[in-house]
């Protein structure tokens, strides 16, 4: 999983709307998302700050009402990164 999460992310660096379209597809309202699919979220937004800008808006509405439903520790961490 971190495997093709770095692989996501280095595509996502000259192909961000390609990679983002297929993330997003597992990034569902009302769902808690996967913790590589955060993490794929973060490092991209990382490597590719400019790219990431037209999407946050889409991903901060869907992720802020999440926020209650992460209890585990892991989660908790990767929601803050």
């Amino acid at each position: 999983q971190q495997a093709a999460s770095s692989v996501l992310v280095a595509v996502g660096q000259r192909f961000i709307n390609k990679v983002m379209e297929e993330v997003l597809t597992k990034f569902q309202p009302g769902i808690l998302p996967h913790y590589f699919v955060l993490q794929t979220f973060a490092n991209l937004s990382v490597s590719n700050v400019f790219g990431m800008v037209p999407f946050l808006n889409s991903i901060l509405g869907t992720m802020l009402p999440m926020l209650g439903m992460a209890k585990q520790d892991h989660m908790k961490s990767v929601f803050c990164y």
